[in-house]
């Protein structure tokens, strides 16, 4: 099996040009957001979440040609996909939570916080760096959902211009599935008016759900290895004049 190292360098040079928009919108996320409005924050994890549609449209039939020349197997490509759309919403994320930083210290009105379709203000005497573990751990279980739901259609294939429509529908229906629970949970914390603990708590329940999607994203990622292997013998067979 090839080194994940190795993969990932392969595929940085590959998707060169999806993972470089990333970072310029990124750092033109924060830059806005220490100068004049956070607004362009939340573009940040809609952007991370249609990963799975834009690396997938940009995977053409030389690349994959290509990558089978570096000696990399369908299970590689598909490991190197998650791997580096993973590594590319983590940054995403970190200038999400930069850009509120900014925000704050620099007193602009705030406008996206916790989560990219749900906010709130807690009580006072909750420090900044819990509402933030709370945004990071609300965006990365809403992501981890979109990636469960639509992820196998972005690497087992090369997705159809509708997949952006789908992406977006069912990053929105995450943050709402998301969004009806932890709001009720969060308005009772408020309510405690307890400070920072219970709304600790809280995150660590969020955070909890995140590594569990994150355990289930790793068994989908080798479903849909399995089904890039099962199509390959099928073709190979067709080719053969055998029955698939």
């Amino acid at each position: 099996m090839t080194p994940l190292r190795r993969i990932l360098e392969i595929e940085l040079r590959l998707q060169t040009a999806q993972i470089g928009t990333s970072a310029v919108l990124g750092v033109l996320a924060v830059v806005l957001a220490a100068t004049v409005t956070d607004g362009l924050l939340a573009v940040l994890p809609i952007w991370a979440a249609l990963a799975w549609y834009r690396h997938g449209r940009a995977d053409t039939v030389e690349r994959r040609q290509l990558r089978a020349t570096l000696g990399l197997s369908r299970a590689d490509a598909v490991r190197g996909r998650v791997a580096l759309i993973a590594a590319e919403s983590a940054g995403l994320l970190l200038c999400l939570l930069l850009g509120t930083v900014l925000a704050r210290l620099l007193a602009h009105r705030s406008t996206v916080l916790p989560g990219p379709t749900v906010s709130w203000s807690p009580p006072p005497g909750v420090p900044l760096g819990v509402e933030l573990a709370t945004a990071a751990a609300h965006v990365a279980l809403i992501l981890l959902l979109t990636a469960v739901a639509i992820g196998g259609e972005g690497v087992t294939r090369r997705p159809g211009r509708s997949m952006l429509l789908t992406g977006l529908v069912v990053y929105l229906g995450a943050g709402l599935l998301v969004a009806a629970p932890l709001g009720l949970v969060m308005a009772a914390v408020e309510l405690d008016g307890s400070g920072a603990g219970p709304h600790l708590l809280v995150t660590a329940g969020i955070a909890a759900c995140a590594v569990l999607l994150a355990l289930v994203l790793r068994r989908r990622v080798r479903v849909w290895i399995r089904q890039l292997d099962s199509a390959g013998a099928a073709a190979a067979l067709s080719g053969e004049g055998v029955p698939a």
